[in-house]
């Protein structure tokens, strides 16, 4: 699955604290004030001293990127992203952050402005309308420090894309944000269509001040805006606008056509407490457990703090089962995601800046 023979693209969860409570995250617990749900939420992270031990000198040279975008945490909230930032990018490593943008301070920023300019690494900054309207769904957040953020990071050189998912309640701001972007010098417009409603027209919540609101789906998706700005590509599913490593075609397909992202991007998924997975989909999911169960494996085998790197990559499960269980359908989420490419859509729009 994963190849010690092309160069390596890690997505890596560095924590999972968060000062956001977005209502369709799984960490929130929507109808409670959009509260941390305590009984999936550890309050950990990873450390700079797990990257000075696995991502040495000699093993970044075997790695094209480093995306830090967490499951259930925000990369900010890490106590030593900063550090971790510029440890990667001093041996090369191009480096994207996936965040919210309103913790650290505009100082904060500039440093890592500065550290990214050594790679050309990027910041999506994840914001989902305007003033009035990117607090419904990022609650807890301050749209006027996102934006000083933004600002200071931006004056550095370094890439920044705006990320902007699509409600009924914000999908009227997309030309104005999108004018925003273009003003401030973000480089890409990025438009999300959410899978997160699944089959329902709303989904209900209560803020913080216990008021009971509901989010409900974009009358137009990313594909009607397609037409309202110059040079829009077609969608493709939760593809970052960042390079993902070489595409490389691989034999990993099943009679429901699966190709697996992670094998063809050589991209390994590492969680916030040190666990190695095939990807963030499948990490921690009793489809995981049973495949570890059929190699006779234990997963605290596959943690970066009881074992090397570079030694979990190049063994099983990752060498022959997962692909035996694309073969033989018994990984459903790998079939959903995979193979019925049931993911978030997103639209880019270069050149904003």
């Amino acid at each position: 699955m994963f190849s010690q023979d092309r160069p390596y693209s890690f997505h890596i969860e560095l924590t999972d604290k968060c000062n956001a409570g977005c209502p369709m995250c799984s960490r929130t617990k929507e109808l409670d004030r959009c509260r941390p749900n305590l009984m999936k939420v550890q309050n950990i992270e990873l450390t700079l001293a797990d990257f000075q031990a696995h991502f040495t000198d000699d093993f970044c040279r075997r790695v094209v990127d480093v995306d830090l975008c967490g499951g259930l945490g925000d990369p900010l909230a890490a106590p030593q992203c900063l550090e971790i930032c510029d440890h990667l990018t001093a041996r090369g490593v191009k480096v994207s952050i996936s965040t919210n943008a309103s913790l650290r301070s505009t100082r904060w920023w500039t440093k890592l402005g500065e550290y990214f300019n050594r790679t050309g690494s990027h910041v999506e900054f994840h914001i989902d309308g305007l003033a009035d309207s990117n607090p419904l769904y990022r609650i807890n957040t301050s749209f006027d420090k996102i934006m000083a953020n933004a600002a200071a990071y931006i004056a550095t050189g370094a890439r920044a894309e705006w990320h902007y998912i699509l409600f009924r309640h914000n999908e009227h701001q997309v030309l104005e944000a999108q004018a925003l972007a273009r003003d401030m010098g973000f480089r890409k417009f990025v438009l999300i269509d959410t899978i997160r409603f699944g089959a329902r027209e709303r989904f209900d919540y209560q803020m913080p001040d216990g008021e009971h609101r509901s989010l409900e789906p974009s009358v137009h998706d990313g594909a009607y805006f397609k037409a309202r700005f110059a040079d829009l590509p077609e969608a493709s599913p939760e593809a970052s606008p960042g390079s993902l490593g070489p595409e490389i075609p691989v034999e990993t397909t099943d009679g429901e056509g699966i190709v697996c992202k992670s094998a063809v991007q050589n991209r390994p998924y590492i969680n916030c407490e040190g666990y190695v997975s095939a990807c963030c989909w499948t990490a921690g999911s009793n489809e995981e457990l049973q495949t570890l169960d059929l190699a006779g494996l234990r997963r605290s085998e596959f943690n970066i703090r009881h074992r090397p790197l570079a030694e979990i990559l190049a063994a099983e499960p990752f060498v022959s089962h997962f692909a035996q269980a694309w073969l033989d359908g018994s990984n459903p989420i790998c079939q959903r995601k995979c193979g019925q490419m049931i993911r978030n859509k997103r639209h880019a729009i270069p050149g904003a800046g």
